[in-house]
């Protein structure tokens, strides 16, 4: 184990006798079932809750340079409170300012380590090992994840020799802030949480995607209810914050001390907060406990019954599943039917059901001008609440908007492009909750990212920040209002970014932006179809540079798992998704037609003939 040799693929499972003790609890096997006893309840705990536990260990007496790197980069990987085990692998400077908390680097794979080269002279002491690997996201201290292009990572740890109980043992003291963690130590150790916040001008929630510890956060030595509440109080992450709000007032904390909350036997929460929380009104405080209902729904393994919220010995107030509710994301409009819609062969616009296999059956075809014929469509969009669509025709040139619920005329379109071209005229269009069209005119001489308010002739020309010459390809409103999503093309890529929608004044002075545009797939070559799956996920179609095309799933953040990737399906050219988990996909193969994946299974056959499917929004 010299210090002489290269070291390469350190990781929790490289070298556990350095730093690490790993213990791993399978279910089967270290388990039996007791034949007497009282029945007891059982807790809920966070679902998907890791079952290998890592435990740091102190370095031993003697322990050369090598093996001081090695285990102090295991034990960036385990749960042990204030990393205090890390910090005696430092010099004693070193243990006191690192700042494990400042920056979360993921790398691809564990980092590798290249070492120990010699300093120049001897009037510069000590060792220096490199420590490299391939760079692929970041979180912050808000515990925000940013998803990056893969890039190169190197870094130096520097080791001198001084004084441990009286002799001379190596100490790193010089190394970057913050953890570094290869992908399956980081997401053995953080889980995504969607915290929730109050769309600033309207009364529905909005997601918040953060990171929070898997078990014991190292620092605050909270379990991951109590931090993902601590999350909520803290307020919105900086990119979210222009357009949502909280509804705790200012300097709401919870009680001091508090660091385990647990829900009882009826799956209630109680929540301890400071003095502050009681100036919340008795309405205002329902919208403070419904933050934390949906905060917490996918968090436990159990339905959340019911969060009550308390300040000293008082009680401030409860809500339960069905209360919550009337702040749900995106619930403006309603929920959505069951089947989704598409486009026959005629360019007719019907209800998807898995009887109609041919495409084209009139039974299936929506009243009106878009079920008619009246006008053949090249795509869709269906108003949240299912009374009207948005179309645009064949050639790509007009949009027109129209009731599917009765038979009226069409009227005269809202918009219709120049463009030369098909592909340089419009988008397919998109609804958001407040019942708003946006579309995109792809004309080279006058490209536009338009709204209509309420679907009506007035348009808004929103302007789009950062754009750097690329174009608009697709649009997409999330079921808040609040984010959109674009694909956006320069030469030969087109990327996934999302950006935030920013109204301000009225009438004449109206002014309509997509602010602070982010990259969700920064990995990807190219993305060529998107849809929203819900309050804070997309669905996805692209390829990776010289891959093949995928279709995965990503969280608003641009955080991904190995669970998202979908079943393969040659040919996608169009996907779409319901508002839960509940709806299946739907996409357009030229190799199949429209085809729907049913949860756990593979994709199947609807429609041979058919294009453009497409749910609600």
């Amino acid at each position: 184990m010299g210090d002489d040799r290269v070291r390469r693929g350190r990781g929790r499972t490289g070298r556990l006798g350095a730093g690490l003790v790993v213990l791993a609890l399978a279910l089967a096997g270290c388990a039996s079932i007791p034949d007497k006893g009282d029945v007891e309840p059982v807790k809920a705990s966070p679902q998907d809750e890791s079952q290998v536990r890592v435990y740091a260990v102190p370095p031993p007496p003697d322990a050369s340079a090598g093996d001081i790197v090695d285990g102090f980069l295991e034990a960036m990987t385990s749960d042990d409170p204030d990393f205090a085990m890390a910090r005696k692998y430092l010099a004693h400077d070193e243990a006191r300012d690192w700042k494990p908390q400042k920056i979360t680097t993921v790398l691809s794979d564990a980092p590798d380590l290249e070492g120990p080269t010699k300093p120049p002279s001897a009037d510069q002491p000590g060792l220096t090992y490199q420590m490299h690997g391939v760079e692929i996201a970041t979180i912050d201290a808000g515990n925000v994840y940013r998803p990056l292009k893969p890039a190169s990572y190197q870094r130096a740890l520097h080791l001198i020799q001084e004084k441990v109980a009286g002799k001379k043992e190596w100490r790193i003291d010089a190394l970057p802030q913050g953890l570094v963690l290869g992908a399956s130590d980081f997401q053995r150790n953080y889980r995504p949480v969607d915290t929730y916040f109050y769309a600033k001008s309207d009364g529905w929630l909005v997601s918040d995607p953060v990171f929070i510890r898997q078990r014991i956060d190292p620092l605050t030595r909270m379990d991951p209810i109590t931090q993902a509440v601590n999350t909520v109080l803290s307020g919105p992450t900086g990119w979210l914050k222009p357009s949502v709000k909280s509804s705790f007032p200012v300097g709401t904390r919870l009680q001091k001390g508090t660091r385990t909350l647990e829900f009882d036997d009826s799956n209630a929460l109680t929540v301890p907060l400071n003095s502050a929380a009681k100036k919340a009104t008795p309405d205002v405080c329902r919208m403070m406990a419904a933050q934390l209902f949906f905060t917490l729904r996918d968090l436990t393994s159990t339905r959340v019954g019911q969060i009550a919220l308390r300040s000293g010995g008082s009680s401030l107030c409860s809500v339960s599943g069905d209360q919550a509710q009337a702040y749900a994301p995106g619930s403006a409009l309603g929920q959505s039917a069951e089947d989704p819609f598409y486009l026959d062969p005629d360019g007719r616009l019907a209800h998807l059901r898995p009887d109609d296999k041919k495409g084209g059956d009139q039974d299936n075809l929506v009243p009106g001008p878009l079920g008619d014929g009246t006008v053949k469509l090249g795509s869709v969009a269906i108003s949240r609440d299912e009374r009207r669509a948005a179309g645009v025709a064949e050639n790509g040139k007009s949009l027109y908007v129209t009731s599917i619920t009765n038979d009226s005329d069409l009227g005269s379109p809202l918009v219709t492009s120049q463009g030369a071209k098909e592909s340089d005229r419009l988008s397919a269009p998109t609804w958001d909750s407040r019942g708003d069209v946006w579309v995109a005119d792809r004309d080279p001489d006058h490209a536009r990212l338009l709204q209509f308010e309420n679907g009506t002739t007035v348009s808004e020309s929103a302007h789009v920040e950062h754009l750097d010459g690329r174009r608009i390809e697709a649009v997409r409103v999330s079921s808040d209002g609040v984010r959109i999503a674009l694909l956006l093309t320069k030469g030969h890529r087109t990327s996934l970014e999302i950006g935030r929608v920013e109204q301000s004044g009225s009438g004449d002075h109206k002014e309509l932006a997509v602010a602070d545009l982010k990259s969700l797939t920064p990995q990807m070559e190219t993305v060529t179809a998107v849809s929203w799956a819900g309050p804070s996920r997309l669905v996805i179609v692209g390829k990776e540079a010289g891959g093949v095309q995928q279709m995965r799933f990503v969280q608003a953040d641009g955080s991904t798992s190995d669970a998202s990737v979908l079943p393969g399906l040659n040919q996608v050219t169009a996907i779409a998704a319901g508002d839960t988990d509940s709806r299946a996909l739907v996409a357009e193969s030229s190799d199949a037609g429209v085809v729907q994946l049913p949860s756990g299974g593979n994709w199947q056959s609807i429609v041979e003939h058919g294009s453009s499917p497409v749910y609600p929004g």
